[in-house]
């Protein structure tokens, strides 16, 4: 649950600062400098992985990425459970979507997500595991506008 001070609903909305408190909520405030140095807000938060933990943020213990790892999945949760509509959500990356694209599957993903999976998974559709025809993305206005119309009425 977020602190008083972090009112903003959404994880991917936080800043440096909101990230730097919720990881001494956390009991991991040892990785705040760390953090702050490498300027991860809400966003990154969400996009670490094990590899990036490793490698770029330079946490040696195993013990540590996985426990932050595991908090950052209890708050990709906590937000599917603060009553996002599920369709707002990227099949992908489980945030709120803020320029969805219509794939080939049919299926609405972030953009930036979308487009990092087909780079990286071999054009295959996130949903399906099925090869996509086409990794031509059309933007989901329709979408766009419902999320924009539902983040007002919050």
């Amino acid at each position: 649950k977020p602190a008083a001070g972090r009112s903003k609903l959404l994880v991917a909305d936080w800043s440096e600062e909101d990230v730097s408190e919720w990881l001494v909520e956390e009991g991991l405030g040892g990785l705040v400098d760390k953090f702050k140095a490498n300027n991860i807000d809400g966003t990154e938060l969400l996009r670490l992985t094990k590899e990036t933990l490793a490698s770029e943020l330079s946490i040696d213990s195993v013990g540590l990425r996985s426990k932050l790892l595991r908090k950052v999945e209890e708050l990709k949760d906590d937000s599917v459970c603060s009553g996002i509509p599920d369709e707002f959500l990227c099949p992908i990356t489980r945030e709120l979507m803020r320029e969805p694209v219509i794939a080939a599957d049919g299926y609405s993903y972030e953009r930036e997500a979308i487009e990092s999976w087909v780079d990286t998974k071999n054009r295959s559709s996130p949903m399906t595991n099925l090869p996509l025809l086409t990794t031509l993305l059309t933007p989901n206005h329709t979408l766009k506008m419902a999320i924009s119309r539902w983040k007002t009425s919050q």
